[in-house]
């Protein structure tokens, strides 16, 4: 196994370990019952042959399922690794993540990953622009059939969001056009081995999972995340749930397609959730354990004022959509609308009015300005 992910084998751990820990957490006579219940269901739903082993390649977004602590204990019920990193792209050179290294791109942890698995989840896209998404998911696709994969399951992106990639290569935009791409190619029939994980649209009306960019995670997302992924699994093997949708419910065997009930786990019910702005980090090469008190914002490089454009302008723009501040849709430009609105936050903030989104302005509307470059 390659040292850049980690192992968890869900054939040992069974959901009456996660309840128990609830039950710690919580001291609730509820939990405590979950534990029981639980445990005589998975028993009952116990695989006679060995799960299917799953990789699961993805970046910054589902990479909260390690840095928030112990939200992978939640991936359960099937064998698999996550190798999960920061600012990786499907096929072309990654870039520098958060964590002080460049990883790999999914195509070369495939490589790094050999044929060890049969199952391979494709939780990566954020950080690829429109123009390559096609042919690096072909490059994927021919990759995994190599090794010998027979199901790829393929994330959808969240595009209702705010968030802007590193190089400004990818927006909202950009990820509903990927999101249709994937899409488009498997209409074709020519991928019998993919199918749709569809976080973009299970997630659309849970917003209170995710920081203020719409796609980094908070600590509420990424149990759920963890949650999703344990029931999609287990709805594509023909398993029972490897837990329930609530304290009280019974297991649901054969497990529904969470992209048909939607988001029916109560996460704060079944998870020892904890509060938001602890990450835990493995930071350079030598993958050294940090833990930060840090949020997951979105980064802005410049200042920016009228006259200026880009996916920048768009993020700022939305923000202020958001904000009910700027009553027209996103473009990109900076306007005189966009001026007005700005100036209505100032005021509104006590900053000084001037119409500029200065280094005051963006950290005051939630923006990550550590690696702002101040305009002359």
């Amino acid at each position: 196994m390659s040292k850049r992910a980690r192992t968890r084998s869900g054939r040992w751990r069974t959901f009456a370990a996660v309840a128990a820990i609830v039950a710690v957490s919580t001291g609730t006579a509820a939990a405590a019952n979950l534990g029981d219940t639980a445990a005589t269901a998975v028993r009952r739903a116990e695989r006679v042959d060995p799960p299917t082993p799953v990789v699961v390649i993805g970046d910054s977004a589902i990479a909260a399922l390690r840095w928030v602590p112990r939200a992978d204990t939640a991936v359960v019920g099937f064998e698999h690794t996550l190798d999960l990193e920061s600012c990786r792209r499907l096929y072309a050179m990654s870039c520098r993540g958060r964590e002080g290294r460049v990883p790999p791109s999914l195509y070369e942890a495939l490589g790094f990953h050999g044929s060890k698995y049969q199952t391979l989840v494709v939780a990566t896209g954020y950080n690829d622009g429109v123009a390559d998404f096609g042919a690096s998911f072909d490059a994927i696709v021919r990759r995994a059939r190599e090794f010998g994969y027979t199901r790829i399951v393929w994330w959808t992106l969240r595009s209702d969001v705010d968030y802007v990639s590193p190089g400004y290569i990818g927006n909202h935009v950009t990820f509903a056009a990927n999101n249709q791409v994937v899409r488009d190619r498997l209409s074709t029939g020519r991928y019998p081995e993919v199918v749709l994980a569809d976080w973009g649209r299970y997630t659309v009306d849970r917003p209170e999972w995710f920081v203020t960019d719409g796609v980094h995670y908070r600590a509420m997302g990424a149990w759920a995340a963890s949650d999703y992924l344990s029931r999609k699994m287990a709805f594509l093997e023909d398993r029972a749930c490897p837990v329930p949708t609530g304290p009280t419910t019974p297991l649901q065997d054969p497990c529904p397609d969470p992209d048909v009930t939607g988001p029916v786990a109560d996460i704060a019910a079944l998870y020892p959730v904890g509060a938001d702005g602890v990450l835990c980090y493995e930071v350079g090469e030598s993958r050294r354990f940090e833990c930060r008190d840090e949020t997951h914002l979105i980064q802005l490089e410049r200042e920016l004022g009228p006259g200026m454009s880009g996916s920048d302008v768009w993020a700022l723009q939305t923000r202020l959509i958001r904000l009910d501040l700027l009553d027209v849709s996103a473009t990109g430009s900076f306007d005189p609308t966009t001026t007005s609105a700005v100036m209505s936050f100032q005021r509104a903030s006590s900053l000084p009015v001037t119409g500029m989104a200065d280094r005051s302005t963006l950290d005051a509307l939630g923006f990550d300005i550590s690696a702002i470059v101040t305009l002359s």
